[in-house]
Formats: structure tokens, sequence, C-alpha cells
């Protein structure tokens, strides 16, 4: 989820380079703002290769972050990592979204003035557990991740966060421990959804036919879930993202709208992430934005999908096997799935929103239970 946005392992300090590497960032509007009194700002840094347009988790969860903590605390601002410091002077008091990319690029003067301020960072898995991570996880595009994570080690700790988190579970807590035991405050944050993005908005003559829609990226680690759950349903199986898949029913890309009315309107949303989404227990924006679009959805066997939902509130398959069991269930007429769109909706707007979000990084920053 954090990867792909940023790219060089050594701290820059060439003035050319840090120009070239700042005009890969791009925004669009990046100040988020509502009409009432700032309670504190929040400057949410962004590093090389971010675009506020793409539609990649990256961006998307920047944005839903800031527009939750604007909806609760009046002010939020999306930054270049390379403009940190300059923020930093011209706003009073804030909290600064940090993850452990960015402090690929930050030097030692602005890390001591990240001491005396509220940040908090977007961290992985612990550097000491990284290497027997990647023996459960052979795959060769994560090396250049695992390495900055360990490069960036030292300076998240020199910082001082008031807290680092991730997108986890508490039964998955041995991968991210070593966080704690080195002393600092460890917070579960999960994604969560963005009401202007992704909202009910059924669009039937587009995507009423579709049994089963998907969409999302496709490379190596993740197919290795796709092919368990998707490939023995190939037929009625319409992948939609931003590459190519290997399937036959693909249909290419889909703007903001049509993604939306997708997960609204078509049969099913399979909420499948990856082998190593599953060994982590992570929480991506998959398993948000399909019921905030009130679609009828499935889950996959990962363990953290109990943590934000309940058994009434959505369905889970334990298994690929099992999934399949319930997808046959479904076109058979043996499940109320106008029952199961209406309890994830209704559970996504009760404790699922980024406004909900906003409010627990507020209270983890102020040490609030």
């Amino acid at each position: 989820m954090l990867r792909r946005l940023y790219y060089g392992l050594k701290e820059i300090d060439n003035r050319m380079q840090i120009e070239r590497l700042n005009k890969t960032i791009k925004f669009s509007n990046p100040i988020f703002r509502k009409e009432k009194n700032i309670v504190k700002p929040l400057l949410i840094v962004c590093g090389p290769g971010f675009d506020q347009e793409s539609p990649i988790a990256g961006s998307l969860m920047r944005i839903g972050f800031a527009r939750g903590w604007a909806e609760k605390f009046g002010y939020a601002k999306l930054i270049s990592v390379f403009e940190l410091e300059k923020e930093l002077n011209e706003h009073d008091n804030p909290a600064i979204f940090l993850c452990v990319y960015d402090y690929t690029y930050i030097n030692k003067r602005v890390l001591n003035k990240l001491r005396s301020v509220d940040s908090f960072v977007w961290a992985s898995i612990h550097p000491r557990k990284l290497s027997e991570f990647e023996k459960r996880i052979l795959i060769e595009e994560n090396a250049k991740d695992l390495e900055i994570w360990i490069n960036n080690y030292s300076k998240i700790m020199y910082s001082e966060p008031k807290f680092v988190w991730n997108s986890a579970c508490s039964e998955t807590m041995y991968w991210y421990q070593g966080w704690v035991d080195d002393g600092l405050n460890w917070q579960i944050i999960h994604p969560a959804v963005d009401v202007i993005r992704y909202y009910p908005e059924k669009n039937i003559p587009k995507f009423g036919e579709i049994k089963i829609g998907y969409v999302g990226g496709y490379w190596i680690e993740k197919a290795q879930a796709f092919d368990l759950y998707f490939r023995k349903i190939e037929e009625i199986f319409t992948p939609f993202g931003y590459n190519k898949w290997p399937y036959k029913n693909y249909g290419g890309r889909l703007n903001e709208q049509s993604e939306r009315q997708l997960y609204s309107t078509c049969g099913i949303i399979p909420l499948v992430t990856s082998p190593a989404g599953w060994l982590m227990g992570e929480i991506t924006e998959r398993y948000l934005k399909g019921p905030g679009c009130k679609g009828f959805c499935i889950a996959d066997q990962n363990i953290a999908v109990r943590e934000i939902f309940t058994q009434e509130e959505i369905l889970q398959a334990e298994s690929a096997e099992h999934f399949h069991d319930i997808v046959r269930e479904v076109f058979v007429g043996n499940i109320n799935t106008e029952q199961w769109r209406n309890a994830g909706y209704e559970a996504v707007l009760k404790k699922h929103l980024y406004s909900h979000r906003a409010e627990q990084i507020m209270n983890a920053l102020t040490n609030k239970k």
C-alpha cells in the first residue's frame, strides 16, 4: 500500500536533484478547509511520485485523511517532503503525517524540528522482523522497500514521533511489536471511506449485467491470491484496473464515477488482498469502499476483517473454496444480498468514515482514550 510512491535510497543533498524530485510531486488542490475555527492544522507529507489525481491507495488515503481532519478540526494540507521545513515554520502547532519512506529525504536539521511537534508515522514491519518476513514472502520487488525500511529506522527513532501506526490488526502484532519494545506508542489506524468519492450510485444499464466485479492493480505477489479466488470463476469475473489483468473479461480502467457505480451495482464485490496482506493482517481501502457504496461484498480470509466488521455486517469466506461456495449460494438465490448491502453500508457510516479516523488520531496525539 505504501510502496510505488517513492524512489531513491540515500539522503538527497544536491539542490538540482531535490528540484527534479520535487517536480514529480503533483498537487491539484492541496488545501482542505472547513468554515470553522482551526483547532489544529494537519500537514500530510507527500514524497516523490505523489500525484493527487492518481487513483492509487497512497494518494486516495492521504486525501481521505485530509478531508476527514478538515471536517473535524478545520484545516489540512498536502505538502511536499522537500518543503516540510518551510511548512513547519509557517503553521502554528501543526500535526505532521509522515510515512517511513519520507525519511529518506529528511535531513538532520528537519529531524530536530520534528522532535518538537506532534508528528506520527505510517510505519511498516519492524526492522528486526524483516528477515523473517522476507523469507515468508519471497518476492523480489519487495527488496527495495525492505532496504528503505531498514535505512530509515534510526531517523524515525531520532525524530521521536508521538506514535507510529499501520492498518494491521491485533492478532498480527508480532510483526510490529518491536516499535512498542523500542518505546514508541503504537496505534492501529485503518483506512476509511471518503464520502466525497465513495457513496451509493447505481448504474444498472452500464454495470447491472456484471456478476462479479473487481477494481485494482495486478502484480505478481497479489496474483497468488487472485488465481486462488478468481481463476476458477473467470467466466463470470470482470476485473478493471490501471494495468492489464491476464483474465479474459478484463474491462480496462474506470474513472472515479464508474468505479463508484460498479461497486453500487454489480452482483458481487470480492474483497481480496494478497498473501502479504494476509500475513500482516492488513486492512486496505478495498475492504471499506465497496461497503461504502452499498455494494454486496464478500471478504476473503484476512483475519483482520473481523476487527472492522462483525459477522452481521459483512460476509467473510474462510478460504477460496468457501468463497466459491458462497458465490454459488448467491446466484441460486439463497442469500439476501440487499440485507447485506444495507448492513455493510450502515456499519461504514457508523464507524468507518475518515472523520472517525481524524478523531482517533487527535485522541492519540493528546493521549485521550
